[in-house]
Order: C-alpha cells, then sequence, then structure tokens
C-alpha cells in the first residue's frame, strides 16, 4: 500500500474503468492528489521541461498507487464474473473499432497511393492477440 486505502474506493462499474469514491477520504485523497499537482507545476512554470518531468512523476506516482488499490479491492464471486463479462465484450467491441479503423485507414490510404496504418492501432490490436494467446496458453496448461 502507498497511500490510498481500498475501502475508501470502489470499483467502477459504470462509465470506464478505475476507482468510484466510496468515503469521504476517498475523496480527500483525490482533492488532495489533484491540489499537489497544480501547485507542483506552479512551482516548475518556468522550465517546460521540469514540469513536465515532475507531472509525469505525479501521473506514475497516481498510477501505481491506484492499480495498487484496483488490485486489493475485495470482489466476491458474482462480482469477479460480472466485471470478467464486462470486460470481455468491452474488449470485443474495442476490437471490432480497432480492427475497422485499420481496414478504413489501409483502404483510404491505398486509393491515395500510399502504405500507412497508425502504428498505435496496430500495435493494440497486436499486442491484444499476444495478450488472449499467452493467457489461453498458460490457462490450458494449468487443467
Amino acid at each position: 500500500m502507498i497511500i490510498a486505502k481500498p475501502e475508501w474506493f470502489t470499483r467502477r462499474k459504470y462509465g470506464g474503468w478505475g476507482l468510484g469514491i466510496k468515503t469521504w477520504q476517498g475523496a480527500a485523497y483525490l482533492a488532495a492528489m489533484f491540489i499537489a499537482l497544480i501547485v507542483l507545476i506552479g512551482i516548475t512554470s518556468e522550465s517546460i521541461q521540469m514540469t513536465l518531468a515532475v507531472t509525469g512523476i505525479w501521473m506514475a506516482f497516481l498510477l501505481v498507487d491506484v492499480f495498487d488499490v484496483m488490485w486489493k479491492l475485495k470482489k466476491d464471486e458474482r462480482e469477479r464474473i460480472h466485471e470478467a463479462i464486462a470486460e470481455r465484450n468491452a474488449a470485443w467491441g474495442m476490437m471490432i473499432v480497432l480492427s475497422l479503423g485499420v481496414f478504413i485507414e489501409v483502404l483510404y490510404n491505398t486509393l491515395n497511393g500510399r502504405v500507412y496504418v497508425n502504428p498505435f492501432v496496430m500495435g493494440a490490436l497486436v499486442v491484444g492477440v499476444i495478450i488472449k494467446s499467452v493467457t489461453n496458453y498458460k490457462l490450458e496448461r494449468q487443467n
């Protein structure tokens, strides 16, 4: 545990991924984190490089702290199943949209005599395939 405590938050069920505020301590934690960012940006405002570095460090800390809380949130079996189904459905939706986007981009660029595909979009699809393959391989080996 870093700073935030799991009992201050709840799993975000609607509106994306992350945490929902459960107690006043959770709200105070988030407010303090954002006030800290504003103060840090104000202190380093003379140097854009320093501002970017401080913001990057702040963001890394916040992400580690939030992921720590998310990992430790208690869920019963029903909540785990609901979350797994929701994550699966979200992954399918994102994969369909990304694949359609790559297809349209390839078609558009081909018609304009170029060969280009956004590397981040392709990377997301490739990483998704790798993660799915490795997960299936490990799960089959466990049984």
